[in-house]
């Protein structure tokens, strides 16, 4: 866990450990199901299937965990915190074909900003996940009409912005437009010639943090 300044156990680790401590990789990554290895649960061997009881969707394709490593939400710039993986939550989700060595990150949504998101909205309680964008920067061209996660920082990188947009691109600019109802949301522009230098006049610099591929919904009562 502690090899190369890496924090928390990947899938592989949790497969590994899990027989060791007569367990299922399952109980370990979620706390669900039978906690002590037995004749019904020899086959459980990854942190994925059949636990519906628990919340866990039922999926015949493997899942893995995804932390979550924050809330987006436009126009609230808040300290950046110190990163405590001992109070991390995960989301499970199938594997990313397209980008398969990436790391993931997901994030709860908070706000109005892309409540009216086609073809469906992304609403407070969602959760979206996707790729790091620097791990598949070299990877990727930008195109329109993707969803991405965007890290706005100020004062020196002490207080930052994560919001989810949609970019639309220009030819002398970048836009991260809102889908909202509320007119008060107005677009990140960024002129495409220091999109990627972090020095911008203003102090402030935009970055893509995560591709969202992705979206869990959630329900309040």
């Amino acid at each position: 866990m502690e090899k190369d300044d890496r924090q928390g156990v990947s899938t592989a680790t949790l497969n590994a450990l899990a027989p060791i401590l007569k367990t299922t990789a399952v109980w370990l990554f979620a706390g669900a199901g039978p906690e002590e290895l037995g004749e019904n649960t020899a086959s459980i061997g990854t942190p994925t299937e059949q636990v519906a009881s628990e919340g866990i969707a039922i999926t015949s394709e493997k899942m893995l965990p995804i932390p979550i490593i924050g809330q987006v939400e436009a126009g609230a710039f808040r300290e950046a915190p110190e990163y405590d993986p001992d109070e991390t939550r995960y989301i499970a989700a199938p594997p990313d074909r397209d980008f398969p060595h990436a790391r993931r990150f997901s994030f709860d949504v908070s706000g109005d900003s892309m409540n009216d998101l086609k073809p469906r909205p992304l609403m407070p309680g969602d959760q979206v996940y996707g790729p790091v964008f620097d791990d598949i920067d070299h990877l990727v061209v930008l195109r329109e009409g993707m969803i991405v996660v965007i890290e706005q920082t100020r004062d020196g990188g002490h207080t930052r912005e994560w919001s989810v947009k949609q970019l639309e691109i220009y030819e002398d600019r970048y836009e991260f437009c809102p889908r909202s109802t509320n007119k008060k949301h107005k677009p990140i522009v960024v002129p495409n010639t220091v999109f990627r230098d972090p020095s911008e006049d203003d102090g402030r610099r935009v970055r893509i943090l995560c591709l969202v591929k992705g979206s869990h919904s959630a329900f309040s009562y």
